[in-house]
């Protein structure tokens, strides 16, 4: 399990909490600096490299943590070169991009930067500055997403910025939508840290072809044969 996995398994609990859905669509960015082909050499490029593609998040009938983690990590599992492709096909063909501009567009906007203190460690000799650096972009521009949120891990803390519109939306609903999804990322962590926590997905065995019950049911079995191989008769 990735932290991405975790991170937007909250977010869709979070969101089916305020909405009382159980399915979130939310576009994605990466970095998109993917390893798509062997000769493929980005170690000595700068500059943006970013993927943004729409993902379907589905909890429909799911409730516990582990198996919404599970469900979450199969479904980002599924992407294509972590969504690369998406931008690509929208600048290849005029076709393809009216027809994926005529389906429903995501209102939410996720992006983890990844961890900030191994770019710039805590004890170097240049460290984020404390102070606000202001506005990345004009206050008149127009946002694609009535809902942004960024995470990046800083100085050992994980910090997450919501930026919303306050035409649409006031500051005591958003607070409590950020409330919720700490709440429910706790409820991961917890969950994650539990002795009992883990299990295979059919992500881990991608050339064996299986669905999660034929992957549950073989696991079971495994630790079965273990047991009795530790404690034999």
């Amino acid at each position: 399990t990735q932290i991405n996995d975790v991170l937007l398994t909250a977010l869709a609990q979070a969101c089916a909490s305020w909405t009382g859905a159980a399915t979130l669509l939310v576009d994605l960015e990466g970095h998109g600096r993917e390893e798509l082909f062997a000769d493929v050499d980005l170690t000595r490029t700068v500059g943006w490299f970013t993927a943004l593609y729409p993902v379907l998040l589905d909890l429909r009938g799911v409730a516990a943590p582990g198996a919404a983690l599970k469900a979450v990590k199969e479904q980002l599992r599924q992407i294509p070169n972590r969504g690369v492709g998406y931008g690509v096909l929208c600048y290849l063909s005029t076709d393809a991009a009216a027809q994926l501009c005529a389906l429903p567009q995501a209102e939410i906007s996720f992006n983890y930067w990844g961890q900030g203190d191994q770019a710039m460690p805590m004890d170097g000799l240049f460290s984020p500055a404390r102070e606000s650096s202001g506005p990345s972009q004009s206050q008149a521009g127009m946002r694609k997403h009535l809902l942004e949120i960024t995470s990046i891990i800083s100085q050992g803390r994980l910090h997450m910025e919501w930026t919303y519109s306050a035409a649409l939306h006031n500051q005591a609903a958003i607070e409590w939508l950020a409330q919720g999804y700490l709440g429910a990322l706790r409820t991961l962590i917890d969950h994650c840290r539990a002795p009992e926590a883990g299990g295979y997905t059919p992500s881990d065995f991608p050339l064996a072809h299986l669905d999660q019950k034929a992957v549950s049911k073989l696991s079971a079995l495994l630790d079965e044969i273990e047991d009795d191989e530790e404690f034999p008769e």
